[in-house]
């Protein structure tokens, strides 16, 4: 078979297939692994509902265990197509946390006992590799947050730590090493928690800032290091808000925020700031906070959402309750990714 139809047509199979189709001969070997094939077969599954998958992170308080699943989007009420995953690392974790997914790559923290060391991890969960990303040179703090972004300048994976101090730092995984970053100009807060306060969408990573003045969202360039403020609607920031962030839907930036009685998402449909658009708006009593994690084709948004009676995370819509993942009292955390074989390599 010519190699340039084999990649066209092996560009639209399943990772599990291509995965398996390495084992055929050393010809099929080199052309599944090429990055140049990686990205072809990236841009493929995007355009495909059943690459779509959920990876939730579930935690049972009080039992204090933890549990990882995932499930494609296109089968939300079939519960027997939940898959329970094994824990990336070899020992399961005293403490983890889910921060991202950015092209099928995921993001999360672990610490383990009795040292309670700190490790960041990057993990694709179709392919099941895994590298541990050198240590940041100033440790996490209770209130810090990270991004994975990709930068098609420099064909680079970078990733951004900030916390409450606004003490940043970039890891770029050509260099291999962290890099502090000097301080945004004007004296301002970022508004963290532990997921849900960064988003990297348009060659930028985002986060929301507090001055003595205004809320706004600070630009941070994944390419060449430049702040740029934005301002949301006057809508949002005049609300009393209980909670509130920023995050991606559909390939846009949003903005989104919400009281004990009403849940709205603004979206920025053209990247500009006259192009704010209140596209989605919940009237609930039940939740406390949310954070849209992905929009359908529909346009149906689905949340990650902190339940009031229950004290716990559940996923929705605004048409009620995700069939797939139970209403129950375990928190659950959740992020969509597409399924690949991007995983790059790090430089030590």
């Amino acid at each position: 078979m010519d190699v340039d139809v084999a990649t066209e047509i092996m560009s639209g199979l399943p990772v599990r297939s291509l995965l398996r189709f390495k084992c055929v001969s050393k010809l099929w070997m080199t052309l599944i692994s090429d990055p140049y094939f990686s990205k072809k077969h990236l841009n493929h599954a995007r355009n495909d509902g059943n690459s779509q998958k959920i990876l939730v992170h579930i935690l049972n308080p009080r039992y204090d265990e933890f549990s990882l699943y995932c499930s494609s989007l296109s089968s939300v009420q079939q519960i027997e197509r939940v898959q329970k995953l094994d824990f990336p690392c070899n020992d399961k974790p005293w403490r983890y946390s889910l921060y991202c997914c950015c092209n099928g790559m995921a993001l999360m923290g672990f610490c383990n006992y009795p040292d309670k060391h700190f490790q960041l991890l990057l993990w694709n969960p179709s392919t099941r590799e895994l590298i541990v990303l050198p240590d940041p040179k100033i440790l996490p703090k209770d209130y810090c947050t990270w991004e994975l972004g990709y930068d098609s300048a420099s064909d680079d994976y970078k990733i951004l730590k900030i916390d409450d101090k606004s003490c940043s730092e970039i890891l770029a995984l050509k260099s291999g090493s962290w890099r502090l970053l000097d301080k945004h100009p004007i004296d301002a807060h970022p508004m963290l928690k532990s997921t849900g306060s960064l988003v990297c969408v348009h060659g930028a990573f985002h986060w929301l800032i507090r001055s003595l003045t205004k809320y706004y969202v600070m630009s941070f360039s994944i390419t060449d290091d430049v702040y740029r403020e934005i301002p949301f609607p006057e809508q949002l920031y005049s609300n009393c808000l209980l909670g509130r962030g920023v995050s991606e839907l559909g390939g846009m930036l949003c903005v989104y925020s919400g009281t004990d009685v009403i849940f709205k998402i603004w979206v920025m449909k053209d990247y500009v700031n006259e192009s704010w658009t209140n596209s989605f708006i919940i009237l609930a009593t039940n939740i406390q906070s949310a954070i849209p994690i992905y929009m359908f084709s529909d346009g149906e948004v689905l949340l990650c959402c902190e339940d009031l009676h229950r004290i716990s995370y559940v996923f929705r819509t605004s048409k009620g309750p995700f069939g797939l993942w139970p209403q129950s009292d375990v928190v659950q955390n959740g992020f969509v990714y597409t399924e690949s074989l991007i995983f790059p390599k790090l430089i030590s």
